[in-house]
């Protein structure tokens, strides 16, 4: 922790002021008590759209699940959104949605499937007091799979009032995301980003926006022997 802290106050010294500032106001807001898994979204748009979404609405960890399906981001769409946050990819192979659902819940994570059914808790009603969440997001054809589905600990959906069965993913990400977004910055819950999580993201952040930064980090710790 100390000789990360002291990289960061060193390598603050590249960038201004401001963009410090912006890098500690954001922090301020990031979470880790939501956290978004995207099952085989093959769009590029659409795996654009989800990211750039998460970035905006603090939520830090987005785990990516290709089991038949290669994710692709679009930078025109993300807006760089991508170096921002930690994306945990689980490759090409079948088994990465059980794999990948097994280690949230090892995690702490309650996983909640999104599902246009008439079972599931709409999100108004959805309790977030019950412990940290992992929003399960399926694929623009089918919607989750049927492992997804059979291994989530609750279910969710978005109330509709027309003859469509389901928003597009992007756009449910957005609906979903701001509302409990909303609801978790307004509650007493442990939302926020503890001091280590800080530090190591400011670090990547800083890492990313500094010019040859490996070259600036070896003179660093080359004073440092």
């Amino acid at each position: 922790m100390e000789a990360t802290t002291d990289l960061v106050q060193y390598l603050s010294g590249f960038v201004t002021g401001e963009r410090l500032s912006r890098f500690d106001e954001v922090l301020s807001r990031r979470t880790r008590y939501i956290t978004v898994v995207l099952e085989d979204i093959y769009q590029q748009h659409n795996a654009s759209a989800v990211l750039r979404t998460c970035d905006c609405f603090g939520i830090q960890d987005v785990h990516v699940v290709e089991q038949r399906n290669v994710f692709n981001v679009n930078d025109e769409i993300a807006l760089g959104a991508s170096k921002w946050l930690n994306l945990h990819v689980y490759g090409k192979a079948e088994g990465q949605t059980h794999g990948a659902i097994a280690l949230l819940k090892k995690q702490g994570y309650r996983v909640v499937a999104t599902v246009p059914d008439k079972d599931a808790v709409p999100l108004e009603a959805f309790d977030l007091k019950k412990g940290k969440i992992a929003l399960l997001f399926g694929t623009e054809l089918t919607g989750l799979s049927s492992d997804a589905i059979e291994q989530a600990d609750e279910y969710m959906v978005i109330p509709m009032a027309g003859f469509t069965e389901s928003f597009n993913i992007s756009v449910s990400a957005g609906i979903i995301l701001h509302h409990l977004g909303h609801a978790l910055s307004q509650s007493d819950l442990p939302w926020q980003l503890n001091s280590k999580e800080k530090n190591e993201l400011k670090l990547a952040w800083l890492r990313n926006t500094i010019r040859n930064p490996e070259q600036i980090e070896s003179h660093f710790l080359a004073g440092k022997k």
